[in-house]
């Protein structure tokens, strides 16, 4: 046999080396399947991008499918509000009708059902003046042109959702938690939540005399305020300028109750809004509204939304042709409420 040069022997050498490697396939990890006693305990978010890849939609689903619009699945805090006398989630908004008959709801439901980040399940903690719950994602329904879960409530829970101006925050949940560290009110504490201190000291029910005159004060003086200041720049506004104000009472740090008055005119073209909290002294200190592009708010109620121990404000919050209700974290050393959660929005064209 001829002997081989060395050039042509290491060319030999990787020719074969090459073969080699074209007759044993690397296996593909790609279809790769644990068995299924191997498989780890996949996190909330694995479970929920599998929702994302379920059986194909009915003809009927996957066309409303395309007109949901969620809120990023990177969201923690929503809203919770009373409509129908039921506690509702707000999880997003629908851009088409769902709600023409049985058929094109049922084909909602399943298109929701299908494509929502947060599947039938998902844990939410939920806080509102009732106190705090822990609650699941029971079913999905619309209402007003937004797509909303139903929740599973006790009938403390229940009960709130009843009352007039009824809004929670929600945080979201990776798991529930055990059920000994779960938060619950009792009947004779659901209207105190956690860390409230004394109803007393906080001006709940009918105020004293003495403090509801300091009050009227204090809102007539922010009107004075607002009159004697700029007007709007246009005629037809001008002779539509109107006065508004509310107020609520709850455990502001040293504060005790919050006053928001506003002047606006037009459809909310034109606002000017001055508030602030007011302490069992009847000292004033004036805080900002930090609500993004909403403008003009009327104070709806006051709880903890965050579990911080100071008293948050929910408002229905309005700007031109467009509102919803939000709920404004109070930071007090800022001297700033800032938006926190919104749900239930609107807008009119």
């Amino acid at each position: 046999m001829t002997a081989l040069s060395g050039p042509l022997r290491r060319s030999v050498a990787l020719l074969a080396v090459a073969l080699t490697a074209c007759g044993t396939p690397t296996p593909d990890r790609s279809s790769a399947v644990a068995a299924p006693d191997t498989l780890a305990p996949q996190p909330l978010e694995a479970r929920v991008d599998s929702t994302l890849i379920s059986a194909p939609l009915s003809p009927a689903a996957d066309s409303i499918a395309a007109f949901l619009v969620f809120a990023p699945r990177s969201e923690r805090w929503f809203l919770v509000a009373s409509r129908g006398k039921r506690a509702l989630l707000d999880l997003g908004r629908v851009d088409t009708d769902v709600a023409r008959d049985s058929t094109r709801r049922a084909a909602y439901e399943s298109a929701v059902h299908a494509r929502s980040p947060w599947p039938v399940g998902t844990p939410f903690r939920v806080r509102g003046a009732f106190g705090e719950r822990v609650v699941t994602i029971d079913r999905f329904t619309s209402w007003n042109g937004r797509i909303v879960a139903r929740l599973s409530m006790d009938s403390v829970l229940d009960a709130a959702a009843r009352a007039a101006n009824f809004v929670a925050s929600a945080e979201r949940l990776d798991s529930l938690p055990p059920a000994d560290t779960v938060a619950v009110s009792s009947p004779d504490s659901a209207a105190m939540p956690p860390k409230r201190v004394g109803m007393d000291s906080c001006w709940q029910g009918k105020l004293p005399a003495p403090i509801a005159a300091r009050l009227t004060a204090v809102r007539d003086s922010l009107r004075a305020a607002l009159e004697s200041g700029p007007r709007p720049p246009y005629e037809r506004l001008q002779r539509r300028v109107a006065f508004g104000a509310s107020q609520v009472t709850g455990c502001f740090g040293a504060a005790r109750a919050a006053i928001v008055a506003h002047q606006r005119a037009g459809d909310v073209e034109w606002v000017r809004e001055l508030a602030v909290l007011v302490d069992s002294a009847g000292a004033v200190t004036p805080i900002t509204f930090n609500d993004l592009r909403f403008r003009a708010h009327e104070l709806l109620g006051a709880f903890d939304a965050d579990g911080d121990g100071v008293w948050d404000l929910t408002t229905r919050a309005t700007t031109e042709r467009a509102g919803a209700t939000t709920v404004l974290r109070l930071d007090l050393a800022k001297r700033r409420a800032q938006r926190w959660t919104q749900g239930f929005a609107w807008e009119r064209m």
